[in-house]
């Protein structure tokens, strides 16, 4: 899958091999200087190595954050 059609599938809510979270999935920041801060996933960028995701976060504004700081959470949390 190239880029472009992963960027898609992600808006698509599609299955991506390697992607554990879907766009608009509510995740936790469970590494680095953001932790603890809750947010959405808008968008994937190019996959290279490991996912990165734009997140979304709660409070306002927007991080780049790869998939292993990551943690998926309900919105009841």
């Amino acid at each position: 899958m190239d880029n472009i059609d992963s960027s898609q599938a992600f808006l698509n809510r599609e299955s991506i091999p390697g992607v554990e979270y879907q766009h608009n999935d509510y995740v936790r920041v469970i590494d680095g200087p953001q932790q603890g801060k809750t947010g959405s996933l808008v968008w994937l960028f190019p996959i290279e190595t490991e996912p990165d995701f734009l997140v979304e976060l709660e409070g306002g504004g927007d991080i780049q954050l790869r998939q292993s700081q990551l943690c998926l959470i309900s919105h009841d949390s």
